[in-house]
């Protein structure tokens, strides 16, 4: 087994700075640290060639096995969105193990998708990243508005 670290960092300046206001009457500076244990390691780089690229990312049974009890199969993800173009968004998303086709683009709430079987978790502006626990118990898919990339991680408990 090996250990990750992630830490996780947020500050910003008082509203009232003169240089990089912030959003707040005060300022801010919260931080996050943790000592994880993994044995496995995957990542790759995806490439959505278009508004329509729907993908799997990744595919829950495939990674953590069959469903167990939250917090005893799966691991953690990370995703960033490194287009080129630096405008695409990058979307991603969830459907119940063995979907196949998911519209990231239009799975809202006023969307007939959106039955929590489907739906979209979250949407990734150029530079921007995530980092999310995952129990393995449904599958990982990305999208895009336009031709982009993104790199993924998955680190598994063990």
């Amino acid at each position: 087994m090996a250990v990750i670290k992630p830490t996780f960092s947020l500050v910003s300046n008082a509203s009232t700075a003169t240089t990089d206001s912030g959003p707040l009457s005060v300022a801010l500076s919260l931080s996050a640290t943790d000592s994880l244990t993994v044995d496995v390691v995957q990542s790759k780089i995806v490439t959505f060639a278009n508004a329509t690229s729907n993908t799997i990312l990744w595919d829950g049974d495939a990674i953590a096995g069959a469903d167990g009890a939250g917090g005893t199969r799966g691991g953690f993800l990370y995703f960033k969105n490194t287009s080129a173009n630096g405008t695409s968004l990058v979307y991603i998303g969830i459907d119940h193990d063995g979907g196949t086709s998911l519209d990231l683009s239009t799975a809202d709430e006023g969307d007939a998708e959106a039955d929590l079987s489907q739906m979209r978790l979250f949407t990734l502006k150029y530079g921007e990243f995530a980092w999310m626990p995952f129990d393995g118990n449904c599958d990982i898919f990305g999208d895009a508005s336009a031709a982009a990339t993104l790199e993924c991680w998955y680190f598994d408990r063990g």
